[in-house]
């Protein structure tokens, strides 16, 4: 095995250990489905081996993953094979690389809200990331975040009370 093979594979196995269950719960999170998800998760790996330049540090790295996931991501859901192809059945991801998942009615109703107020969502909620560090993650302003995470609560609680579920 070559010393390139290796310091790659003990960069990927380091990230996958610090940040992988959080790249693959986000790309679940902004897909909602478990292959899509995966591919994502590959793809966040390979670009990270194939990146030249060294963080700065940890938490450049967990921005420079987030970000990236998020850019794959968008690219998934707008792709025109995805926009027709029907999903017939979601299944949850396996145990270990499960996304949070208390109860049902709240996961149908977060794969109601758009991608924009999904990610934001599941950044704050799931992620425990400010409001100031989900704009720099996702480029927006925090204003823009703040306003994105008021208008998902507002529909994920008006999906819920039409659901005859309250919060």
């Amino acid at each position: 095995m070559s010393q390139d093979v290796r310091s790659a594979e003990k960069i990927v196995r380091e990230a996958m250990e610090s940040h992988g269950s959080m790249v693959y719960r986000l790309a679940y999170a902004r897909t909602l489905n478990r292959a899509d998800a995966e591919d994502i998760f590959q793809e966040v790996m390979l670009r990270l081996v194939q990146r030249t330049e060294p963080f700065e540090s940890a938490e450049h790295e967990k921005a420079w993953l987030i970000r990236v996931a998020c850019n794959i991501s968008i690219n998934i859901v707008k792709s025109a094979w995805r926009r027709y192809v029907i999903h017939v059945d979601r299944p949850l991801p396996e145990q270990g690389m499960q996304p949070p998942q208390e109860n049902e009615d709240l996961l149908h109703a977060l794969a109601q809200l758009s991608p924009k107020y999904r990610a934001p969502i599941h950044l704050f909620y799931f992620e425990d990331m400010s409001v100031h560090e989900i704009s720099q993650m996702l480029m927006r302003k925090p204003s823009t975040v703040r306003a994105q995470l008021t208008r998902g609560r507002e529909k994920l609680r008006q999906y819920l009370s039409e659901g005859g579920h309250e919060q």
